[in-house]
């Protein structure tokens, strides 16, 4: 089955400038100075068979990723400590590192030219090599104006001048999901961290969109979250803010520093105002749980802990375990579920528009505990004691005892595994 997508140049609009219609100096760029361009038609076709969500895949049809989607996220056990700087579009696997964002097709095994910052020099990828030292996190997929966008932060280092000291910047790429070529890029220069030990900042990670408004939480002392409006090609606001996780049209956060802050706020994605403020919030560790809430484990003293969830819009508390769940790690599969486990081996899910319980399941002797590794549209994917496994995510059910693989990432075309060598492949998916 081929899948056809009408890929655009919207040089006319100002909106996707892709490298082949506009300068790649960094710059943001006046649409008024593209107002004359003409729009031109590319077409790429998938050739491959989408299955949604995959159950299958073909264990014999590899495709090795570079070892930037491996390096210091899995350790000797073969086990991912923390996710793969991984993105998956169509059968296009993009893996971010410190200097570039790389591209491989897995339909064809093509490596496709890297996208690589522009506006000064980038963190020095070495930094990064022990399994759980890896900072950088996958990019994010984005449809602005019904394109697929891949978008990726990079920091940058300018130089220093007589001094005057060097100043870093944020260099935000969007790249077209479809064909892997830049459609444009905003860079923003950073105010000096002067609070830091270090005086730079150490990272920088893309924590979701709304409205086509990108949040860009910044790792320094204190804290600091930039907001790019991609439709615009600028800054929307930036303030120091520990971004913690972005569900519908909220940013969730820390409104200063990130440890052991008890201080929670919730920001609106298009303009950075204040929605909700609590001071003494107390719950920790906020994540995203689909587009109404977000959740933690555990919390502060005054806290008696337990999995929680909190509704980004409002900061209203909703208690779903008290104290039994006091660790643990859930994942949105993308529709209405978020499923959730435990270092004991709970399995739970939650239905993500009502914030109920869907099921609870514990290790019995007649049924073994699952890790889980992915979940995606309605499955849970993982490993049992009899090997990789998926279950159906609304039921907790076994809904494929032989899938070959237990994806860490997967799309409707692709898994993405260890392979034999230790790296990670892109597997297709086969039913």
């Amino acid at each position: 089955m081929k899948i056809r997508a009408a890929l655009c140049c919207l040089a006319a609009s100002g909106l996707l400038l892709a490298s082949a219609c506009s300068d790649k100096s960094g710059t943001i760029e006046d649409p008024a100075e593209e107002s004359a361009a003409t729009s031109d038609e590319a077409v790429e076709e998938i050739e491959a068979d989408p299955f949604d969500p995959p159950m299958r895949f073909d264990t014999a049809a590899g495709v090795p990723l570079p070892e930037e989607a491996a390096a210091g996220n899995i350790n000797l056990a073969g086990n991912a400590v923390q996710p793969l700087p991984v993105a998956l579009s169509g059968t296009k696997a993009f893996i971010a590192s410190a200097d570039r964002l790389q591209i491989v097709d897995a339909a064809t095994a093509e490596a496709l030219p890297a996208i690589v910052p522009e506006s000064g020099t980038p963190m020095d990828p070495a930094l990064t090599v022990f399994a759980g030292d890896n900072p950088i996190q996958a990019p994010i997929v984005v449809t602005l104006d019904g394109k697929d966008l891949v978008v990726v932060p990079f920091l940058t280092t300018g130089e220093a001048v007589g001094t005057a000291v060097a100043h870093q910047s944020l260099e935000l790429v969007a790249v077209d999901a479809a064909t892997g070529a830049e459609a444009f890029r905003v860079v923003s220069e950073l105010p000096i961290p002067e609070e830091d030990a270090e005086g730079r900042y150490a990272n920088a990670v893309a924590k979701g969109e709304s409205g086509g408004v990108v949040v860009v939480d910044l790792d320094v002392y204190p804290a600091y979250t930039v907001a790019v409006d991609l439709n615009a090609q600028a800054v929307a606001w930036e303030q120091v803010f520990a971004t913690e996780a972005v569900a519908g049209d909220t940013v969730v956060g820390i409104p200063g520093e990130r440890d052991f802050n008890r201080h929670h706020s919730g920001l609106a994605v298009a303009d950075g105002t204040v929605k909700w403020d609590a001071p003494d919030f107390g719950y920790e560790n906020l994540r995203p749980a689909g587009p109404k809430y977000v959740y933690g484990f555990g919390g502060y003293d005054h806290i008696d802990g337990g999995l929680y969830l909190v509704e980004a819009a409002t900061g209203t508390v909703t208690s779903l375990e008290a104290e039994e769940r006091d660790s643990g790690t859930c994942r949105f599969d993308g529709q209405t579920t978020l499923v959730c486990n435990d270092t004991w081996g709970w399995l739970g899910a939650v239905n993500t528009e009502t914030g109920e319980w869907a099921w609870e399941l514990d290790p019995t002797p007649e049924r073994s505990s699952v890790g889980i590794t992915a979940v995606w549209h309605g499955a849970v994917y993982g490993n049992a004691e009899n090997g990789p496994v998926v279950l159906d995510a609304l039921t907790g059910a076994d809904a494929e005892t032989a899938p070959g693989i237990a994806p860490w990432v997967v799309d409707e075309y692709v898994g993405i595994a260890q392979d034999p060598s230790g790296g990670v492949s892109t597997y297709p998916a086969i039913g």
